[in-house]
Order: C-alpha cells, then sequence, then structure tokens
C-alpha cells in the first residue's frame, strides 16, 4: 500500500460538524427508519420543528450509532437536500463530513466497510441492547488511508455500481406505478378497453349492482372467494434443535422477517436459511412452485413476493399457488388490492394473524376471463424486467460487496490510467481486473438484414400492448435502439416530417414479418402469429451485448407518447448530426435544427422540445455521433 498514510478516524474525518438550524425552524428531518441497511440512498424524510438532534448537509455520511441498527448497517449518503439546505435526523446518527484530507464519498463507502464498522462496534457503550458508540474513542483509532486523489478513485469505482443499483431502482419503482395503475384502472375503476377498445365505464359501459361486494361491477362480472384464486398452502418450521434440519445450500425457506429484509423488490429467491430434506420430512413442508404468490399471514401480516424457484416458508404464511384460472400478476395485484380486507379479518392480541378458513372464504371480484387475460398480456413482460433489474442489482451488490473491502484496506487498487470522468473502470489486482467494459455487437455482414428485422420485431414484442404505439412511434424506437447500442446494420436515414426514417426499411418490414409469421399489421395494431416466440431466441444470438442498453431504452420508452417519441428522436438525429459534421452544439442551435426539419414541428412549443433534449440528458442517451449524417430526401418539407 505504497503512498497510504496512518492517520487516527478523528484527523481524517470531521464528526457531527457545526450547523446553524434555530429550534422551532421547519426542516427536513431524516428519522432512523428512513435508512435502509447497507443501501447508500435516503428513503425520504419528514418536516419537523427542529428542536434537537445532529445537522446535516449534502455530501455528509450518516452512520447509526446504536445497536443494532449500526450492526445492520444503516449508513446513507446526504444527497436529498437543495444547495445550501441545513436538515437534522436522529438522535442516534453520527454525521461524517469531509476535510482537507478527505473525500465525501471516500468517508461513506470507508464508513460502510469492516475496516471502519469493526472499529466502531468495538467502541460501544452501555447495557445489552442499548449500546452506543463512544465517539471519541472511536475517533482515536488508527486506519490507512490513500491520498485524496486515489480516494476519488476508489469511490467512483463504487459509485458507479450503486449509481447502477439506483438507476434499476427507480426503474422499477415507474414499471411498478404502471402496473398498479393499470389495474386499478381496469378492475377498480372498471375502465378496461371495451369491443371498440375504449374506456368501459367512462364511455357508458352498463354497470349492476352486486350484493355481496356491495358494489356496481360491469354487466356479466361477479364475485368469487380468495380460495378460487388458486390452491393455498402454510407452512411450518423444522425444530431448530437438529442441526442437521438446516443447510446453506438446500431447499429455499422463507420466514416473514426475510420478506422484511425484501421490502421494495417484487422476487424472492430465497430467505436466510435453507431447510434439508430431512427438515422437509421433519415439519412436512409443501413445496411452493416457482411462480407461487407468497403471503405472509402474521408478524405481520401483508407482506407479498413472487418466488423465483420451488421454496417452503415457515407457518408464518398463506400462499398461493397460482394452479387453477390466474397466473401470479394477476393474483399478485388481487391480494395487493384487498389487503385491507385481509388485515381487518386478522385476529390476536399479541400478534395478528388470518387463518386459513378466513382468509379462503374473503370475497372478491371475478372480472371477465378474457380481460384478465388481456392484463396478464400487458403486465408480464413488465413484472418480467422487474425481475431481471433486480437480479441485476443483486449482482452488482456482491461486486460491489466483493470490492469494497478490498479497495479500503489497498488489497486491489484502481489503475493508475483511471480517468475519474470515463464511464470504463479500471481496478487492478492478482490478477488484473476490469469492470465497466462494453463489448461492440459482431453481427456478419451477410446476417445485418435480418438481424435489423429481429431488432424491429423486438420491439414490437415490447411495445404492441402499449396504448400509444403507432406507426410513427414504432420508426423512432427502432432508430433510438439502432443508435443507443451502435449498431450497424446497414440504416439509410433521411429526413421525414415525423423525424427520422429510412423509408425502405420501414416500408417492407411488415412484409417481413408476415413471412416469418411474426405478426401481422391490421388496423395499424400488430396481431401475433404462430412463430413470434422465435424471435427472443434470435435476439439473444445478435443482440445480447446490448440487451441492458435496450432493455433501459424501451423502458423508458415506453410511458411515452407518439408526439414525445417523436420529438425525442428527432433531437437525437439532430445532434447527431452536429457531432458528425463537428460543428458547434448549443441548446437554441439544437432546437432551431429540430423546427428547420420539416413544416411538421413548427407545432411544438420550445418547452416541448427542451423537455425532450433534457430527456435524453437526463437518462444518458446522448447521441456520440455514431452512424452516417441523415439527409433531406428531395421534396422533404
Amino acid at each position: 500500500m505504497i503512498n497510504w498514510n496512518q492517520t487516527s478516524i478523528g484527523e481524517f474525518i470531521n464528526f457531527n460538524p457545526s450547523e446553524s438550524l434555530p429550534k422551532g425552524v421547519e426542516a427536513k428531518k431524516v428519522p432512523m427508519e428512513r435508512l435502509g441497511t447497507f443501501e447508500r440512498k435516503i428513503k425520504g424524510f419528514e418536516l419537523s420543528p427542529y428542536n434537537s438532534g445532529p445537522k446535516f448537509k449534502n455530501g455528509d455520511t450518516l452512520v447509526a450509532k446504536i445497536t443494532p441498527c449500526l450492526e445492520n448497517g444503516k449508513t446513507a449518503y446526504v444527497d436529498i437536500l437543495n444547495e445550501g439546505e441545513i436538515a437534522f435526523g436522529s438522535s442516534e446518527f453520527i454525521v461524517l463530513r469531509e476535510n482537507e484530507k478527505s473525500d465525501s464519498k471516500f468517508i461513506y463507502y470507508l464508513a460502510r466497510s469492516p475496516l471502519f464498522r469493526e472499529r466502531a462496534i468495538s467502541c460501544m457503550e452501555g447495557t445489552s441492547g442499548r449500546k452506543r458508540v463512544n465517539e471519541g474513542a472511536l475517533k482515536r483509532q488508527e486506519i490507512l488511508v490513500p491520498n485524496v486523489l486515489t480516494q476519488k478513485k476508489i469511490a467512483s469505482v463504487l459509485s458507479a455500481l450503486d449509481d447502477k443499483i439506483e438507476l434499476n431502482n427507480r426503474i422499477n419503482t415507474e414499471l411498478e406505478q404502471m402496473s398498479k395503475t393499470l389495474y386499478d384502472y381496469w378492475f377498480v375503476q372498471f375502465d378496461f378497453p371495451n369491443e371498440a377498445g375504449k374506456p368501459y365505464k367512462s364511455s357508458g359501459g352498463k354497470m349492476v349492482y352486486n350484493n355481496v361486494l356491495k358494489r356496481e361491477i360491469p354487466e356479466g362480472w361477479d364475485h368469487e372467494k380468495i380460495a378460487d384464486l388458486g390452491t393455498i398452502i402454510g407452512g411450518s418450521t423444522p425444530s431448530k434443535l437438529t442441526k442437521s434440519n438446516f443447510a446453506p445450500k438446500g431447499m429455499p425457506w422463507i420466514t416473514p422477517k426475510d420478506l422484511s429484509v425484501n421490502i421494495g423488490k417484487k422476487f424472492i429467491t430465497r430467505g436466510e436459511i435453507d431447510v434439508t430434506e430431512l427438515g422437509m420430512k421433519e415439519a412436512s413442508l409443501k413445496i411452493l412452485p416457482a411462480g407461487s404468490v407468497l403471503m405472509s399471514s402474521r408478524a405481520p401480516v401483508g407482506y407479498l413476493s413472487i418466488n423465483r424457484v420451488d421454496c417452503t416458508t415457515n407457518q408464518g404464511f398463506k400462499s398461493i399457488v397460482c394452479d387453477k384460472t390466474y397466473s401470479c400478476e394477476y393474483v399478485y395485484y388481487v391480494l395487493n388490492r384487498y389487503m385491507p380486507v385481509i388485515e381487518a379479518n386478522a385476529t390476536g392480541s399479541t400478534f395478528k394473524e388470518i387463518s386459513a378458513s378466513v382468509f379462503k372464504s374473503i370475497n372478491i371480484l371475478k372480472p371477465n376471463h378474457q380481460i384478465v387475460e388481456m392484463f396478464i398480456k400487458v403486465i408480464k413482460p413488465i413484472f418480467d424486467n422487474q425481475n431481471n433489474l433486480e437480479q441485476q442489482n443483486q449482482e452488482l451488490a456482491q461486486l460491489r460487496d466483493w470490492l469494497l473491502p478490498m479497495l479500503m484496506n489497498g488489497q486491489v487498487k484502481v489503475g493508475d490510467n483511471y480517468n475519474i470522468e470515463s464511464d470504463a473502470v479500471s481496478i487492478a489486482a492478482e490478477p488484473d481486473v476490469s469492470y465497466g467494459s462494453t463489448e461492440p455487437l459482431d453481427i456478419p455482414t451477410n446476417k445485418k438484414g435480418f438481424a435489423r428485422q429481429v431488432l424491429a420485431g423486438k420491439v414490437v414484442s415490447v411495445f404492441k400492448d402499449d396504448p400509444n404505439f403507432s406507426n410513427i412511434k414504432f420508426q423512432k424506437v427502432q432508430f433510438l435502439a439502432e443508435h443507443i447500442i451502435e449498431a450497424d446494420l446497414n440504416q439509410n436515414y433521411y429526413y421525414q416530417a415525423a423525424g427520422p426514417y429510412d423509408n425502405a426499411f420501414m416500408k417492407s418490414i411488415n412484409g417481413h414479418f408476415k413471412t416469418q409469421k411474426w405478426f401481422d399489421s391490421q388496423n395499424q395494431r400488430f396481431v401475433t402469429l404462430t412463430k413470434e416466440e422465435k424471435i427472443e431466441g434470435y435476439y439473444q444470438g445478435y443482440f445480447a451485448r446490448g440487451q441492458d442498453r435496450l432493455d433501459r431504452l424501451f423502458n423508458l420508452l415506453y410511458r411515452t407518447t407518439e408526439a414525445e417519441a417523436e420529438i425525442i428522436a428527432t433531437m437525437y438525429a439532430v445532434w447527431n448530426n452536429r457531432i458528425i459534421q463537428g460543428t458547434s452544439i448549443t441548446d437554441n442551435e439544437l432546437i432551431e435544427d429540430f423546427y428547420q426539419w420539416s413544416d411538421r414541428k413548427q407545432q411544438y412549443t420550445k418547452d416541448q422540445i427542451l423537455v425532450g433534449l433534457n430527456w435524453l440528458r437526463d437518462n444518458n442517451l446522448e447521441p456520440k455521433g455514431f452512424g452516417n449524417l441523415i439527409k433531406k430526401a428531395k421534396n422533404t418539407k
């Protein structure tokens, strides 16, 4: 560890720095529960008059100093405030701030590392269960630290991983809002598409009063029991006195505690510990096949999750195996919708619990099966995307947590040629390791035409149920997808009134779809044909290296309108043109280019154009000068 110096923690970090916040002034407060377990991001705040507690600002690190919060990893980096704003928090926080010897983000990762945490835990004093860190003793602890530049490089490597995790979380939150809104729109407000494709209730669809549900429901709909959703299975616990009942790797065994740790995620693979075959036999555990909906039925009632693999649970569950009429996607939202009723039917003095018989007998809505099938068709790709992003985050977190202690003790070092501002992260150990590089696509010349059809097929597979998906949006998503992954597919884009357009390709693609038996175009909508499922295999073969970028792009564009997609794609095109030409790039010049594209563009306001421009920037989708200059075709207006 050349150029690492020994120092005390108190010399390296400022503890609980002084800030001015008069008593009684309303300010943002961060309680302990707003800090996650080993999560960088603070989970919100509340407004409260300041009375007491440590004060902090953006760039500070908050560390819990009380047991068991410290041991559980409650540590966060402050970035939720406005510039110059001061907030306050729990009296059980230690606030850490950089000085001339330290970097703020390095301090955060240091505070998360075993190097710091073991020293902090060793400085705890007090009675069992209420121990706190003696801050004076912690300040005197000696550590080895690198210079500020190396600190910034280390923090940049780890931040890149956390940035990706937080981006995936934001995408999943937005996808969940979309899914939940669609469920409410169709099965609570009853504005599912009628035969004409219009909202049923808002368009005058007939409603009838249901005496059991005590509300009006669409004509032809009825009521049923929760038991009709699937087979309801409980769980149990093998004797913990028999060590051979449990193992690190066996059959996953889930407890409500495991779901509490999993809050914010929809899927779960396994819990803290697995059960063995012997344990399963002793406790007569029943296997829940993958794709069941797990629901905690006690302490507390109401945690929900979907198991990725076969699993078992303890006795704190009433889980539903989706082996009857409905899939897990629909069952998940039904339970979520009726959770207040389920909780109201739970009984118990110490811990509330819902019994199996009461749970099964709760009355719920029985919709038209065709509407449910339509809903599942729209929702399933969203669930699949959420599952993929959650699994990506698990892998990223494992990589981060593997690197963290080694970077902090010098066992792994950041390469000397590493540029903090670059996207690629280079780290060196024995042997050299690299992270973050993106491999280019390698598509044979004679396969480029077909690969482009595959990419278009994937676009249609993702967007065909998007109510905003039109020919114009199809064209713009295809254009952006090809450019974001820098796919050389013999494109030949020209100006078209609605944006960049490859005339020969777009006019022939429907014929190719029909020839391949993927889709048929009917009334400006795509209808699935017999071999549509083959697209995914081809897609993985040609575009696996760009899949993460494409998945993210599709998720972002799914909720855009046709007009928004047109603006975004056109702004991307004029910006990319300027990069290729090597000319100056300012917002005003890009807006002027946009308006000169065609007369059609005059319908959009400057504010709308700026929203599209900022959308590209906010989502890190700025063009890089890929492809050929897009030119005006003859007679383009």
